[in-house]
């Protein structure tokens, strides 16, 4: 019998054997889809993000609905489009903490041994959780984080010089100042823009956003992952995260074999010394936290440090060349503050515009649009029956823009932040979801605000930034890039100014 013919029966069976043992559950409203492709194919139309169009949906089904992926564990994925619904899906209740079981989650953190999709219930990923929050707080926060900007900053610097005056792509440049500060934190390395290692990170985390940001067909319709092949997409992701893992791994061996614990110097050294350390204290414990859950936290740190920090960065300047006068407003309050002294990031609690800036800019474009979850259980929510293993996605975009809590949700007012009475910025609203929410929130979000702030200021404090015509905007259809998962700014060009 061939291979086809087998994977066929194969198929066949699983599809029986999935029908057969399905129960019976109350699942919210949700639109028809297709035997064996589900809503699949619904959602990937050009130019409409996913994260908008559930947005779309949730006007015909309802804040919570439900829809399928193709055949396979899991089918049904919920979705929540206001904020009481993913508080108390993700705040109030613990029956939502784990991360969704797929093909690309599995593969991206080794099964399970990175913090993004490890479970909360695992000894080994509350201490690698733990671990790297003190890690993150050690080495990219105060003086330590001021000095690996400086160092980063003036590299990039070197590189606007070089462009004064004529249209370009800023985010290249703005990679080359995320990656230094982030390779600094985790293994002392800082790169020049041509060096080819930097070359390399930045196609890995391309190719990681374009295919891990969209999905792949074995997420959409989990049966296929046990085929005896592969879409050229998810070899490609295959191929790219066997690189981007050797590299890390590469730099892990190196550090193991010249470690000393009397010279902590970044944070690979600090894990490695935690974990001798927990073997001290609990040796089966340590025993568990393996090696390979000490790359995959470097990973994790990379991936989720670069990401969230570079695409935020290039919204600010894209708002700072659309909305001039608020940029005008941003350089006043640098030179009241600063002057032509370097920012640091003790600078932060009394430049209140340029925070509040900062909050709408990540209010209009959250980074990450869409929350994924998985019910670990049974449950209920919003009177409905919510499956063991089902996908719960909170929508964090429409959360964002949701008129019923913002005023004026798709207009720009950085404002909105700042006390009427006291002209501080106010506490943060429920509904503003940019690093998540409960146990899974990211642990990274103070040391993300602080290096774009830091950043950003040094940046605008030396530069004006605007767009090369008038008719610019115009002429774009839409700001967003056409990513599922991620809200990313499309390629833009600007002119940097010299600031005198």
């Amino acid at each position: 019998m061939d291979v086809v013919t087998l994977t066929l029966i194969a198929c066949l069976l699983a599809i029986v054997y999935l029908f057969l043992s399905r129960k019976r559950y109350n699942l919210p409203p949700g639109p028809n889809g297709y035997p064996f492709f589900g809503n699949t194919f619904e959602f990937k139309k050009e130019g409409r993000p996913l994260y908008k169009y559930l947005i779309e949906l949730a006007k015909e089904h309802g804040d919570i609905f439900n829809f399928r992926l193709g055949i396979g564990r899991p089918e049904n994925v919920i979705v929540l489009n206001n904020v009481d619904l993913t508080t108390e899906a993700f705040v109030q209740s613990s029956a939502f903490d784990y991360r969704p079981s797929s093909w690309s989650f599995d593969m991206f953190g080794n099964g399970g041994r990175d913090i993004i999709s490890g479970r909360p219930d695992d000894p080994v990923w509350r201490i690698q959780r733990k671990l790297t929050t003190t890690g993150l707080r050690n080495f990219l926060s105060g003086s330590r984080l001021d000095s690996k900007v400086q160092a980063s900053f003036e590299k990039g610097v070197a590189e606007f010089d070089k462009v004064i005056g004529k249209p370009v792509q800023i985010k290249p440049i703005l990679n080359l100042m995320i990656y230094n500060v982030i390779c600094d934190m985790l293994f002392n390395l800082q790169y020049d823009f041509d060096d080819e290692d930097f070359k390399n990170l930045c196609t890995y985390l391309a190719a990681f956003d374009e295919l891990f940001g969209n999905g792949l067909l074995e997420d959409a319709i989990p049966i296929i992952q046990y085929f005896p092949f592969k879409t050229r997409n998810s070899r490609r992701f295959m191929k790219i995260n066997e690189q981007k893992m050797s590299f890390f791994e590469t730099q892990f061996r190196e550090h193991v074999n010249k470690y000393d614990p009397e010279n902590i110097g970044d944070l690979i050294d600090y894990l490695i010394n935690a974990r001798d350390q927990l073997r001290e204290e609990d040796a089966e414990l340590a025993e568990r936290f393996s090696d390979r859950h000490l790359v995959q936290t470097i990973n994790n740190g990379f991936t989720a440090g670069v990401d969230t920090s570079t695409h935020s960065l290039n919204w600010l300047f894209y708002f700072m060349a659309k909305y001039p006068e608020i940029q005008d407003r941003v350089h006043k309050e640098i030179n009241e503050v600063i002057g032509n002294r370097q920012p640091t990031i003790n600078d932060k609690s009394n430049m209140i515009y340029c925070e509040a800036f900062m909050l709408e800019t990540m209010r209009i474009c959250p980074i990450g649009p869409i929350l994924l979850r998985a019910a670990s259980v049974d449950a209920k929510l919003d009177g409905y029956d919510i499956p063991k293993g089902s996908q719960v996605w909170a929508n964090v975009y429409a959360c964002h823009h949701d008129p019923r809590v913002w005023d004026d949700p798709d207009d720009f007012k950085p404002e909105r932040f700042i006390d009427e009475d006291d002209g501080k910025i106010v506490a943060r609203p429920k509904s503003w979801l940019t690093f998540g929410a409960g146990k899974r929130a990211c642990i990274g979000e103070n040391s993300a605000k602080h290096l774009v702030f830091v950043f950003f200021v040094s940046l605008i404090q030396r530069f004006t930034f605007s767009f090369p015509d008038g008719n610019y905007l115009k002429r774009r259809k839409s700001e967003l890039e056409d990513n599922a998962f991620l809200c990313m700014a499309k390629p833009y060009e600007v002119i940097i100014s010299a600031r005198s």
